[in-house]
């Protein structure tokens, strides 16, 4: 069982939640997702990771509510735990030195998994800009 440590609701529908999860936490990178599932009957759930600290080992998790498993995840909250949480998964992002600025674009709830990548370049030793838009500034994340 992973327990849900954290759940914030940035704006209608979407929400963050932080879960303790230290083997995943351990060996993720930037641009990985991971699958959950919450119970024996329910789907299992594909989410980018949003954040990640191995000293911790938690991994943060940003969704927008859009069926019925997305919306039981939502009704989730700390103290819970998830059944299955599986990963890290996925080809993560290239991070490396490069020529020039580095430019990070995210819309909507795509704005949550640049950042774990954009800190990397830094860390990497590159001039990041971040570009980031929304249908509206309340959904801005």
């Amino acid at each position: 069982m992973f327990k849900i440590l954290a759940k914030k609701e940035l704006s209608p529908n979407v929400y963050a939640m932080t879960i303790e999860a230290p083997r995943v936490a351990r060996k993720a990178q930037p641009g990985q997702f991971i699958i959950l599932r919450i119970d024996e009957e329910g789907e299992r759930i594909p989410l980018t990771i949003a954040d990640f600290d191995r000293e911790k080992g938690t991994i943060l998790l940003v969704f927008q509510t859009i069926g019925a498993s997305t919306m039981e995840l939502a009704a989730m909250n700390a103290g819970d735990s998830l059944l299955d949480f599986v990963g890290p998964l996925g080809q993560p992002s290239v991070i490396k030195k490069m020529e020039g600025t580095v430019v990070v674009v995210g819309g909507g709830i795509g704005v949550a998994p640049t950042y774990p990548i954009a800190r990397a370049m830094k860390e990497a030793g590159n001039k990041v800009i971040a570009i980031m838009g929304a249908k509206t500034k309340d959904i801005l994340i």
